[in-house]
């Protein structure tokens, strides 16, 4: 969701049955069993678009977050790449793990010469990752290590990429009078299908860059998280939106998994007052069933975004109802830390229904993810 388009609805539980069926992954359920360890799944808090934010009120933040019992802080890595620096420095100070998600759409490392596609309603204009300079890349990204090893922030993971499976933060894929939902090979238009394969060419050569460039540091390198969307939204914003399953399938085929440490993971769908307890439970089975397991190469999922909305203007200072929403996810991560170490709640206060403070104070969710942080582990 970093840098915009805070949109989020509800798909379909056949939806994601048939992405596991597309993937494969028919033989890992039930997913409780096998990536159950009775230790928790650690919680963090992030923090997008931070880096835009005044120092002061960066500060704040983070002494806001470190205060509540959080370790670990997702930043973006936006221009002016020196406001980045100093938000990640001022994280370090408050005491705070950084997960850095690294933008590859917002012109940053495209070709000089590239177009990035227009900006149209509520999308911010986007390159396609087919338009990746991988020269221009490479020097982003050793800009990076090279900031954070003289800085010496800890800095825990750097993410490539965001949600670049759909038009909002891939120009690759295209706008429409009506939005597509692909989630078949018979969904995609040639044209679409060509130009979304090229992005992923040039995404697994960024990748390769990224894993010689990280060598032996403590840093894991992140896959994208992907867009977890509805396909009502879709159909009405006119965006074009690849499902996860196809998505991973890709990236299997290119081995990507490989050259990674963890697979990215946004899971917002199963958490929306629409969907019954037990559904959301199967829905979250779905979405975290591969982590660890040989569909994503053995990898563990950092969960690099999550949450769950409320009207803007709502102060609800006990949050009984998105508790309730989040229960049966963090359910599941209360035992699942060897298959997903890491997730991240999106987002502390800058995101107006997202945001864990509400009305100039934290509401009663800030303490239940911070509780799932402090569960011990089982005998």
């Amino acid at each position: 969701m970093s840098g915009g388009n805070h949109m989020r609805c509800t798909l379909a539980i056949a939806l994601v049955a048939l992405g596991l069926v597309a993937l494969g992954l028919g033989g890992t359920m039930p997913a409780s069993a096998s990536n159950a360890d009775g230790t928790p799944t650690e919680i963090g808090i992030a923090t997008a678009n931070i880096a835009w934010e005044t120092p002061a009120e960066i500060d704040a933040v983070f002494a806001d977050i470190h205060a509540a019992g959080f370790r670990h802080v997702r930043v973006g890595l936006k221009d002016p790449i020196d406001r980045s620096f100093a938000a990640m420095q001022r994280a370090k100070e408050a005491g705070l793990s950084v997960l850095v998600t690294f933008p590859l759409i917002d012109g940053a490392v495209a070709a000089k010469d590239a177009a990035p596609r227009a900006r149209t309603g509520r999308f911010f204009a986007a390159y396609g990752l087919s338009q990746i300079d991988l020269d221009r890349f490479r020097a982003r990204f050793d800009a990076l290590l090279g900031f954070t090893a003289r800085a010496r922030i800890p800095l825990i993971g750097i993410e490539l990429g965001n949600e670049l499976n759909w038009s909002g933060y891939n120009g690759d894929l295209p706008m429409a009078a009506t939005g597509q939902v692909i989630d078949s090979a018979e969904d995609w238009a040639p044209d679409t299908r060509r130009r979304f394969a090229d992005g992923l060419d040039r995404y697994r050569a960024a990748m390769e860059i990224a894993r010689g460039a990280i060598g032996s540091r403590p840093i894991k390198l992140i896959s994208a998280g992907l867009a977890d969307i509805n396909a009502d939204f879709i159909s009405g914003s006119g965006a074009t939106y690849v499902a996860p399953a196809l998505t991973y399938a890709a990236f299997g085929e290119r081995r990507i998994f490989d050259l990674s440490d963890a697979v990215g993971i946004h899971v917002y769908e199963p958490l929306r007052q629409a969907n019954h307890h037990a559904d959301r439970q199967a829905m979250i089975e779905a979405q975290l069933g591969p982590c660890g397991m040989s569909a994503f190469a053995t990898r563990p999922c950092w969960i690099t975004e999550f949450g769950s909305a409320l009207p803007h203007r709502l102060c609800a200072a006990d949050d009984a109802q998105r508790i309730h929403l989040l229960r049966p996810l963090l359910d599941r991560l209360a035992q699942s830390a060897s298959a997903v170490p890491l997730a991240f709640y999106y987002d502390w206060n800058a995101d107006k229904g997202f945001a864990l403070e509400r009305c100039g104070r934290p509401t009663g969710l800030v303490k239940a993810l911070s509780d799932h942080n402090q569960i011990p582990a089982a005998p």
